[in-house]
């Protein structure tokens, strides 16, 4: 419930008085997105880079829906289905549907073990595999750790079955006996060990994972090539056990992913082949039988009857049926981390054969990554009015964007998206993927991180940027004030205490803001080591002046038990007494909540000392790994809102609310309500959260002049209900619910867009 439940940090107001303030976010995906002219229909989802897929009905309305897992950051997102036949037809249903999965690592298979229809988990676990039971009842989505390392026979010794969390292993019926059975690459690295599920042989159905590695030989009858991207067929070089009872093979495991299809209809288990360090994948025709594989002829650069996936590096194959026509079509993304293919890296084909004997036509290179903001890696936000007309933009950075030429190449710029909105209702159009020519006048550094402020005190903002080699770039704004913004780059800030450049040694990410508060502007540096500099400004607000302070500055220390912490700094005015968020690279895990938002208070007159950490886990917000943190009023309601980037490409926005809460309340679950899909072309969902009444509630929907066009009562027991706003023309829109009928009746209000 991280994106629906506030959680309160508080100060007495009076000490008389039992009223705190506190400032609420809540995670949006109602704020209009366009880019190249086409409205994005999930634009806040916050990026793909290297995913994996499976489905399973979340929703419990016989669809399958889409789950899907990423490597950066074990970050899982959900879509559901919306059934439509021939279509590809999905919404984001993350905040609702990820909590109730499991912390997973690495990678995560979903298949049904136990043959009840419902999928469960198959995930990496400290060189092996773990199994979370799918035990949900009632419409209630849930899961039961069934066992943290699967066993196998490794004749005669019974061992955790051996994976690594590179590899992604097969795991299906492959023998046909209606259980589950487990194909995966040995320590080795070059043949294929068969594990045997033998539930069915020993009676107990489908229900039970009992393994023994088949030890007469190499499933399939292959090799793969550790030194290139070789696959010999008719070859099985028989491994000698060791004393554990383990077959090894002295060579070094690179990685391998693979996905068993029946591509011609014989019954047998063909296998689809990726490889660390190579492009291509390899489809293995199966000559033998489904109980001895036997692979026979091959395609080294499948499809080749299609466009081949090629994509840079290690690309591996699921099979699912996507658009809803009951043949499973094929998805393929990249499974190696840094180095693949990264905006464009889900690739859908479309199976134009029937479901036993598929073929497949390739339908775009950026499935699900087309419906939203993706900047490859590494997203870095900052709201900043880059056009002077007073309404507020938005400009991301990236640390990287790499292109699918094999071996890839890498871009790096800074996409600008100008708000087309209102000063109330903010919509975001993709005008420049290249803001300021930064990809040529940076061209030699990866990551730019941007902060904004007039430092030669001539009325318009200037520019810093942070990069990936810890220095500060200096480029002056030459518009004047109220004119678009126009950069002359004027070269690297220096240290004034030694006449060096400043260098924080790597992840360099800069905020102008007056820390002092003596009139000019400061820098605050975060870096890769989760510590934060500060620089002062010796000279004037008309002449800059750094000079180093501190190294250590507030105490402040994200990196908690990671190698590195990448602090990303946002220090802003809260009612004339600064607070300061600070982004963090930690992963996110249940049983360890390191820090994701970090934020402190103490900060005025406490420069030279420690800042008092309020939350090292700031409201639940995690929008996954490296997360970077900015905030401005958006919507001019007078709160601070938030943008924050994260590693897989993405961005979130969450919308600041500040009310008056008694203290009684502050434990109380928050009351609360979704609407989706938003945007909407007619249908929208309302679900209600932490209901406590039992009297009615009245839902009515304005339009943007506030005029009342829709109104309806209900009573609470209706935990979620559908309504049907076809009827209204495209725009945005407000929902009010009101708890109640009485006029006192709390109000609770979130915005609809609707498109025609």
């Amino acid at each position: 419930m991280r994106n629906q439940v506030a959680v309160c940090i508080f100060t007495i107001c009076h000490l008389s008085s039992v009223i705190c303030h506190a400032q609420f976010y809540t995670r949006t995906d109602t704020i209009p997105v366009k880019e190249n002219g086409t409205w994005l229909k999930m634009p806040w989802v916050g990026g793909h880079n290297y995913c994996q897929f499976s489905d399973i009905d979340m929703n419990f309305d016989g669809t399958k829906d889409l789950f899907v897992f990423d490597r950066t950051g074990n970050k899982i997102t959900t879509c559901i289905n919306k059934g439509t036949p021939n279509m590809t037809d999905y919404f984001d249903s993350t905040s609702k549907y990820a909590p109730k999965f499991p912390h997973l690592e690495d990678w995560a298979l979903l298949r049904d073990y136990n043959c009840d229809g419902k999928p469960d988990i198959f995930t990496y676990s400290s060189g092996g595999i773990k199994v979370w039971k799918n035990n949900s009842s009632s419409g209630n989505l849930q899961f039961v750790l069934q066992a943290s390392n699967l066993k196998s026979n490794y004749c005669p010794s019974v061992l955790n079955l051996s994976i690594t969390g590179v590899d992604i292993p097969t795991i299906d019926d492959i023998d046909g006996d209606g259980d589950l059975d487990i194909l995966t690459f040995g320590a080795g690295g070059i043949n294929m060990q068969y594990h045997v599920n033998k539930s069915k042989e020993l009676g107990y159905g489908c229900d039970s994972l009992l393994f023994n590695m088949d030890c007469g030989g190499c499933w399939g009858n292959y090799e793969t090539s550790l030194s290139g991207c070789n696959v010999t067929l008719g070859s099985c070089r028989m491994m000698n056990p060791d004393s554990s009872g383990r077959q090894e093979n002295t060579e070094n495991h690179l990685g391998n992913c693979s996905l068993c299809i029946d591509m011609d209809g014989d019954g047998d288990k063909d296998m689809l082949l990726g490889q660390l360090g190579c492009c291509n994948m390899t489809m293995l025709t199966n000559g033998g039988k489904a109980s001895s594989a036997d692979m026979t002829s091959m395609d080294d650069s499948f499809p080749s009857y299609n466009i081949p996936a090629m994509l840079t590096t290690f690309p591996c194959g699921y099979f699912l049926d996507l658009n809803n026509d009951n043949k499973r079509d094929l998805v393929v993304s990249p499974n190696s981390q840094n180095i693949s293919l990264d905006n464009q890296s889900i690739w859908y084909y479309l199976n134009i054969g029937t479901d036993n004997v598929p073929v497949f036509s390739r339908q775009t290179r950026s499935f699900l990554q087309k419906d939203m903001i993706d900047v490859g890696e590494g997203a870095d936000p900052v709201f900043f009015d880059f056009n002077s007309d007073g309404l507020t933009d938005l400009l991301i950075s990236n640390y990287r964007m790499t292109i699918d030429s094999c071996p890839g190449s890498n871009l790096y710029g800074v996409l600008a998206f100008k708000n087309i909105g209102t000063s109330s209702f903010p919509k975001f159009d993709l005008v420049n993927s290249d803001y300021a020519n930064l990809s040529s006048q940076l061209a030699t550094t990866s990551g730019k991180h941007l902060t904004f402020g007039d430092i030669d005190g001539d009325g318009d903002a200037d520019m810093c940027a942070g990069d990936y080699g810890g220095f500060v770039h200096y480029f002056q704004n030459t518009a004047g004030p109220g004119n678009p913004a126009g950069f002359n780059y004027i070269g690297l800030l220096t240290n004034i205490s030694t006449s060096l450049p400043i260098d924080v040694g790597s992840y360099s990410t800069p905020q102008l803001i007056d820390v002092d508060r003596d009139g000019d502007l400061d820098l605050l540096i975060g870096e890769g080591s989760g510590n934060l500099n500060y620089y002062e400004n010796m000279g004037t607000s008309a002449l800059h002046s750094f000079s180093f302070i501190s190294g250590t500055f507030g105490g402040v220390d994200v990196l908690k038990s990671n190698i590195t912490g990448f602090s990303v700094p946002f220090m802003y005015d809260s009612s004339g007494s600064y607070r300061l968020f600070v982004g963090s690279e930690a992963n996110r895990t249940n049983a360890n909540k390191m820090g994701w938002l970090w934020k402190y208070n103490n900060i005025d007159g406490n420069l030279s000392g420690n800042f008092t950490l309020e939350d090292s886990t700031y409201q639940d917000i995690w929008e996954g790994l490296r997360m970077t943190v900015h905030g401005n009023d958006i919507n001019n309601d007078g709160a601070l809102d938030l943008v924050i980037g994260n590693y897989a490409g993405g961005v979130a926005i969450y919308l600041g609310d500040s009310s008056g809460v008694s203290v009684s309340e502050l434990n109380k679950p928050q009351f609360n309500f979704t609407i989706h899909p938003n945007p909407s072309t007619g249908e929208i969902n309302i679900s209600l959260f932490n209901i406590h009444h039992t009297d009615r509630f009245v839902l009515n929907i304005y339009n943007s002049v506030g005029q009342q066009v829709l109104c309806t009562s209900k009573e609470f027991k209706d935990q979620s209900f559908s309504l049907d706003a076809s009827f209204l023309p495209g725009g945005i829109y407000s929902c009010e619910l009101k708890l109640g009928d009485k006029p006192n009746s709390p109000r609770f209000s979130k915005k609809l867009i609707l498109l025609k």
